[in-house]
C-alpha cells in the first residue's frame, strides 16, 4: 500500500475536493434546507421517543436483556424500514425520484430478471444469517464480557451529548472502515472475502450489508462499535442505539443508487455521496471511505474518481 501523499499532491487533491464540494452543494440547491430540517427532526424526535419508553424498559428488563433485544431491534428494524422505503421507490419509478439516479444503466431486475432472482435469494439468505445469527451472537458475547455503557434514566443524554458523541463515533468509524475496506481490496484477500459485496456493480440499498461473514464482522460491525467501546461508561445506551440507526440508514442511503438532495447524510461537508460510492462499485477502484472523503484524499485513493468526474463534466460541456 502506498504511503500518505506529499504536501504538493495533497494540495492539488484538496483543490479538486473543494471544487467538487462547491459543485455538489450548488446541485443540491434548496434540497439542503430539507436535509437540515430532516437532521433537526431526527435528533429532536428520536431521543424523545426513546426517553419516553426508557422507564418501562428499565422496569421490565435487565440491562443485559435491554442491550440484547434493543440491539437487534434497532439494527434489524432500521435495516428493514430503510430497505422497505427504498423498495417502494425502486418499484414505482416516479420521475420525481428517477431524476436523482446516479447511473443510466438498468436495475439488475430489469436487465437480467432470472439472474436477479438468484442473486436476491442469495442476498436475503446472507442478510438473514447476519441479522439473526451473527448479530445476536456478538451481542450475547458483549453481554457476557460486560456492558460498560450507562443505562439509568437520571443520566439520560442531552442532545449536546448525543450529537457530540455520534460525531466522535463517525470519525472513528471512518478511520477503521477505510483501512479495513482497503485491506479487503488487497489482491490476496479480495477474491475470497470482499468480492462477494462487489457482485453488485450497480448498488441498491439491500446490498449495503451483503457481505462475507468475516467482512460483516470485521469490516462493518467492528468500525461502527469501536467508538462506543472507546468511551465506555461515558456513553449512554440510548446514544448507542441512535448511532445504530444513523449508521444503518447512512450505509443504505450510500448504496441506494440515488443522490437525493434532501439526504441529511449528504448535508455535511466532505461526505461520501452515493455517486462517490457508486464509482467504487462500478469501477472497483479507490473511494474506500464510508463517512467522509478525508482518508481517500490524504492517501490519494480517490484520484481516479476525480479524473473520471473531470472527464464527465467536460463531456457535458461539449454537449451543451
Amino acid at each position: 500500500m502506498s504511503s500518505l501523499k506529499s504536501n504538493k499532491q495533497i494540495d492539488n487533491t484538496v483543490e479538486k475536493v473543494i471544487k467538487n464540494e462547491s459543485i455538489r452543494y450548488q446541485e443540491k440547491g434548496f434540497g439542503l434546507i430539507s436535509a437540515f430540517a430532516a437532521l433537526i427532526c431526527f435528533y429532536y424526535i428520536i431521543p424523545k421517543l426513546i426517553k419516553t419508553a426508557w422507564p418501562f424498559l428499565l422496569e421490565n428488563l435487565s440491562q443485559e436483556e435491554m442491550y440484547f433485544y434493543l440491539g437487534i431491534l434497532f439494527h434489524t428494524g432500521s435495516h428493514v424500514i430503510t430497505n422497505g422505503i427504498m423498495g417502494i421507490i425502486y418499484k414505482i419509478k416516479l420521475p420525481f425520484f428517477e431524476k436523482y439516479r446516479v447511473s443510466d444503466k438498468p436495475w439488475p431486475w430489469e436487465s437480467q430478471p432470472e439472474l436477479w432472482k438468484k442473486i436476491l435469494r442469495k442476498t436475503l439468505k446472507v442478510l438473514a444469517i447476519e441479522h439473526f445469527v451473527i448479530v445476536p451472537i456478538i451481542l450475547l458475547v458483549q453481554c457476557k464480557l460486560g456492558i460498560k455503557m450507562r443505562f439509568d434514566l437520571e443520566s439520560f443524554p442531552s442532545l449536546k451529548e448525543i450529537i457530540g458523541q455520534i460525531i466522535f463515533f463517525a470519525i472513528v468509524e471512518d478511520f477503521f472502515f477505510y483501512w479495513t475496506h482497503r485491506i479487503l481490496h488487497h489482491p490476496k484477500l479480495y477474491p475470497y472475502i470482499h468480492k462477494i459485496h462487489h457482485e453488485y456493480n450497480i448498488t441498491i440499498s439491500l446490498a449495503a450489508e451483503y457481505a462475507h461473514p468475516l467482512e460483516f464482522i470485521f469490516g462493518n460491525l467492528f468500525p461502527v462499535n469501536v467508538g462506543p467501546r472507546m468511551l465506555g461508561n461515558k456513553v449512554h445506551v440510548a446514544t448507542y442505539l441512535i448511532w445504530i440507526i444513523v449508521a444503518q440508514m447512512e450505509t443504505a442511503d450510500q448504496h441506494s443508487g440515488y443522490e437525493f438532495p434532501w439526504s441529511p447524510y449528504r448535508f455535511m461537508p466532505l461526505s461520501v455521496s452515493t455517486h462517490y460510492h457508486n464509482f467504487h462499485h462500478s469501477h472497483n477502484a479507490g473511494n474506500f471511505c464510508s463517512v467522509t472523503t478525508v482518508w481517500d484524499t490524504l492517501c490519494g485513493t480517490n484520484k481516479s474518481y476525480f479524473t473520471y468526474l473531470a472527464k464527465k463534466r467536460e463531456k457535458a460541456k461539449l454537449k451543451k
